[in-house]
C-alpha cells in the first residue's frame, strides 16, 4: 500500500499548505490594514501639527495688530484646524475602508482556501474507497485466476495510518 500512503501524505501536504497560505494572507491583511492605519494618523497628526503652528504664527501677528485683525485671525485658525481635522478624519476613514477590504478580501480567501480542504478531502475519501475498490476487483481476478481457499470476494484493509488526516482549522 505505498501509494496509497503517498497519496494521504500528498493530501495531507496540500492541507498544510492551504491553511499556511491561509494564515498568511490573514497576517498580510492585517498588517496592511495596520500600515494603512498608522500612515493614515501620521498623516493626521502631521496636518493637525501644521495646523497648529499655522494658528500660532497668525495668533502672534494678531497680537501685534488690531483687535479685528485678532479677531480675523482666530476665526482663520479655527477654520484651519478644522479643515485639518476633518482632513485627518476623511484619511482616517479612508484607510479604516482600505483595512475592511484588505481583511475581507482575506477571510474570502481563507473562506475559499478551507473550502477547497473540504474538496480536496472529499476527493481523498472518494479516491481511497475507489482504490479500495479496484484493489477488491483485482484480488478477486487473482483469486479467479490463480485459484484460491477462500471464494469470498476479498477487501482492502487500510490501516488507521493509512486514513485520510483530518482537516481541523487553526483555532
Amino acid at each position: 500500500m505505498p501509494a496509497m500512503a503517498d497519496w494521504s501524505e500528498q493530501v495531507a501536504k496540500l492541507v498544510a499548505a492551504a491553511e499556511e497560505a491561509a494564515e498568511k494572507t490573514r497576517r498580510d491583511a492585517e498588517r496592511r490594514a495596520d500600515e494603512r492605519i498608522a500612515e493614515a494618523d501620521r498623516a493626521a497628526e502631521f496636518r493637525v501639527k501644521a495646523a497648529e503652528e499655522e494658528a500660532r504664527e497668525l495668533l502672534a501677528q494678531a497680537g501685534a495688530e488690531s483687535a479685528r485683525i485678532r479677531r480675523e485671525a482666530d476665526e482663520h485658525a479655527k477654520l484651519v484646524q478644522a479643515s485639518a481635522e476633518e482632513d485627518a478624519r476623511g484619511l482616517t476613514r479612508e484607510a479604516r475602508f482600505v483595512a475592511q477590504a484588505v481583511l475581507k478580501e482575506g477571510t474570502g480567501m481563507h473562506d475559499d482556501l478551507q473550502e477547497m480542504s473540504r474538496s480536496l478531502r472529499r476527493n481523498a475519501e472518494r479516491l481511497l474507497g475507489d482504490v479500495r475498490d479496484a484493489h477488491a476487483r483485482l484480488a478477486g481476478e487473482v483469486d479467479r485466476t490463480v485459484g484460491s481457499d477462500d471464494s469470498r470476494p476479498r477487501r482492502a484493509t487500510v490501516d488507521a495510518g493509512d486514513d485520510v488526516p483530518e482537516f481541523i482549522p487553526p483555532g
